[in-house]
């Protein structure tokens, strides 16, 4: 049997007012996101990379490891963006992620991101850019005349 002051505390924790915070605002950037993963799964479609798929789809692993899109051989975080992004924190915390979890797949990240009324950028670090461009030079995919 409850005591009156157990009721009185059910009474008070049943009757606070709840957070005036639109529900919608966070199913909306989420959303926004998975519109802007598949997006970008076109655009590696359209270049040819025809088993591209969004990771919450095609690997839970590389979902779990923060990469987007999988089939690819970037490790590509997608992110469709109003607010400022930390992109060495972000690509940090990907290869940190990615060689924890999946060691053999942990190059190439890389960011895409868009901002409203902005253009698409792209970001990876310096280092595997260098190794990006070192394995297109070595498999003839740049050709000495852009030199």
């Amino acid at each position: 049997m409850k005591t009156d002051k157990e009721k009185k505390s059910q009474k008070v924790i049943r009757s606070r007012p709840k957070p005036k915070v639109s529900s919608k605002t966070g199913s909306r950037a989420r959303r926004k996101g998975h519109n802007y993963e598949r997006a970008i799964v076109k655009f590696f479609k359209d270049l040819g990379f025809e088993q591209a798929k969004t990771s919450r789809l095609g690997s839970r692993l590389l979902d779990a490891a923060k990469v987007d899109i999988c089939d690819i051989p970037f490790n590509v975080q997608c992110k469709a963006v109003e607010a400022h992004i930390d992109y060495y924190k972000l690509t940090e915390e990907i290869t940190a992620e990615l060689a924890k979890l999946l060691p053999k797949r942990a190059e190439y990240p890389v960011i895409i991101f868009h901002k409203k009324n902005k253009k698409t950028n792209i970001v990876m670090t310096m280092d595997e850019f260098e190794k990006f461009f070192k394995a297109m030079w070595a498999n003839k995919l740049i050709y000495e005349s852009y030199v």
